[in-house]
């Protein structure tokens, strides 16, 4: 998993390709295998992270994967406060609004990958 998925790892090549870099905290993960650590960048960090119970890794990058969409699509992040505590908290509620300047459709995709529950979150399977 890539445990750092943002606007910043992601890369367009000549031929229009969507390549992520940055692999500086990725880890290989077996199958269910729970992670405790926290890392990232914290406006993109998935709630579960942040809960301090363990986590399976895939549902975070997942997360992190819709706030590049989001902000892709709105000009900024979901998430953002003026300190830590604040976002974190943001983030755990899942405290964010979508506006109707973009489809429904997207809307509904948005709402499915920042799914506050990772077991019901979209996934890529």
């Amino acid at each position: 998993m890539h445990r750092d998925i943002k606007l910043d790892n992601i890369l367009l090549t000549s031929e229009g390709d969507v390549k992520i870099c940055d692999f500086g905290v990725s880890k290989l993960v077996k199958n269910g295998e729970i992670m405790t650590e926290q890392c990232g960048t914290p406006a993109y960090i998935a709630p579960e992270v942040f809960e301090n119970k363990g986590y399976q890794g895939y549902a975070s990058d997942i997360w992190s994967a819709g706030v590049v969409l989001y902000a892709m699509l709105y000009g900024s992040v979901p998430f953002k406060a003026s300190n830590m505590t604040e976002l974190q908290k943001q983030i755990i509620k899942c405290q964010t609004s979508f506006k109707d300047e973009i489809s429904t459709e997207a809307i509904s995709l948005l709402k499915g990958i920042l799914e506050r529950d990772p077991s019901k979150r979209l996934t890529y399977s």
